[in-house]
């Protein structure tokens, strides 16, 4: 028998270990005397194993992929993870993005999609009926064909608010959509809900749109990173849209912010206790994917790990990009199409005003154009998207990361905002490896 060169130790402080394998997974907590044995040991004869630690944990750990008999096989089993995963000739596309407005009242000083996107210099600023009808078709046909039944329709932006009267024509289309091909399409819509109104908020109440929102932080840490137009602070007009939602009796169970060195020492637990005195279940916090965060990243790993420890103690959920890879890894790669994000996995299109579609709408790869749709998963740009999710085409530093085959790379953006530099490559690999290994700590702790 062998070690398998992707086992991975994380030392506890009670004579244990947690292992597990950085492409397969399976994390379990063995103790001490047992990780000696597997760091010193590159090969030896499984009955030896088994008479000094039991057929119960030979068959533990060859069940986790830790022992295996050749590096050969492994590495094959490896390499059918993505043929299994992406197939050719068939769609894995689930979920549509309208980019309803390349416009935004915001001027956050950390935008996603106007630092890193082409999107800012399009001379098309607003969806069209047309192109987004067209596109919805186009999408509805795609899945019927590939024999879909879950649909996920997503309005975003810019801010796609700006585009309100669209986004209400396209309401009863969908409706009728659904009606004639005896479907149900999940809708969502992404705002910062500066512009929401009563009459908007019952428009998506009674349609069934599920709000997700942005807030960064109280206050003081919101007004130093989300600025208006005047470069006023906007905590006030994110906090109407709330109310607005709560009179109607329909309050959100979460919301997102993102984490920047300006106002990182203003996201505390407060925001926490805020979140819970209005019964919220889940807070999304997000280090800035693309400008670099000058704090260093300990003190970010710190302050996440604290607020998240928190939170979980008043029943709130935390998550982020940073708790991806761990939660990836409680999932069987062999069963589940593990990946970064739904844009990196090949799920999801999004759709600009132009009518050019990229997998991600603050993406600058282009996969092609919405009358494209129904055949764009059979495209060149498409397939070298999941191509370059093959691990075996990953560089040698990924290979030889302990959450190599849950990370996936990380984030496409971040990848495409910092080709000339890897300052901000290195910083989000340290905090997704440093979170993962922390959230593992909490999770044996608790």
């Amino acid at each position: 028998m062998l070690v398998s060169k992707y086992t991975q130790y994380l030392s506890l402080n009670d004579d244990s270990t947690v292992i597990w394998h950085s492409v397969f997974g399976c994390a379990m907590q063995i103790p001490d005397r047992l990780t000696c044995y597997l760091k010193d040991s590159h090969s030896f004869n499984d009955y030896d194993f088994i008479e000094v630690f039991g057929e119960g944990a030979f068959e533990a750990l060859v069940d986790a992929r830790i022992l295996i008999y050749s590096a050969e096989q492994e590495q094959a089993d490896i390499d059918t993870l993505f043929t299994k995963h992406n197939p050719r000739n068939k769609s894995k596309i689930k979920y549509l993005s309208l980019i309803m407005s390349e416009e935004c009242p915001f001027r956050c000083v950390y935008c996603i999609h106007f630092a890193n996107s082409k999107h800012y210099y399009n001379k098309e600023k607003m969806m069209t009926f047309e192109i987004a009808k067209a596109s919805i078709d186009s999408y509805i046909k795609l899945m019927l064909e590939n024999g879909e039944t879950d649909f996920y329709l997503n309005f975003g932006g810019g801010e796609p608010l700006l585009n309100y009267p669209v986004i209400a024509e396209l309401l009863p289309y969908i409706k009728e959509c659904e009606d004639r091909h005896d479907i149900k399409i999940k809708l969502g819509i992404n705002t910062n809900l500066s512009l929401l109104n009563k009459e908007m908020a019952e428009t998506f109440i009674k349609n069934n749109v599920e709000i997700a929102a942005s807030l960064d932080g109280t206050k003081t840490g919101n007004d130093k990173v989300r600025l208006s137009k005047n470069l006023s602070g906007t905590y006030d007009s994110i906090i109407r849209g709330f109310d607005i939602l709560r009179e109607l009796g329909h309050p959100l169970d979460g919301f997102a912010m993102t984490v920047t060195e300006a106002n990182l020492f203003d996201v505390d637990t407060e925001i926490i206790d805020w979140a819970s005195t209005l019964g919220m279940k889940e807070v999304r916090i997000d280090v800035d994917v693309v400008g670099i965060v000058k704090s260093p990243m300990d003190e970010v790993i710190e302050r996440l790990t604290r607020i998240r420890k928190y939170a979980k103690e008043k029943g709130i959920s935390v998550i982020g990009f940073w708790s991806r890879p761990a939660e990836n890894l409680g999932l069987n790669p062999e069963e589940e199409d593990i990946g970064f994000c739904g844009g990196e996995r090949g799920n999801s299109l999004c759709v600009a005003p132009s009518g050019q579609v990229f997998p991600c709408g603050y993406s600058n790869y282009q996969l092609g154009n919405y009358i494209d749709i129904p055949t764009i998963y059979n495209n060149d740009a498409y397939l070298n998207l999941l191509a370059n999710r093959d691990l075996k085409n990953q560089p040698e530093k990924c290979q030889e990361c302990p959450i190599f085959g849950f990370c996936r790379g990380g984030c496409l953006i971040t990848k495409e905002a910092n080709q000339k530099s890897t300052e901000k490559q290195t910083a989000m690999c340290k905090l997704y490896i440093e979170m993962t290994e922390a959230i593992i700590r909490q999770q044996v702790m608790m």
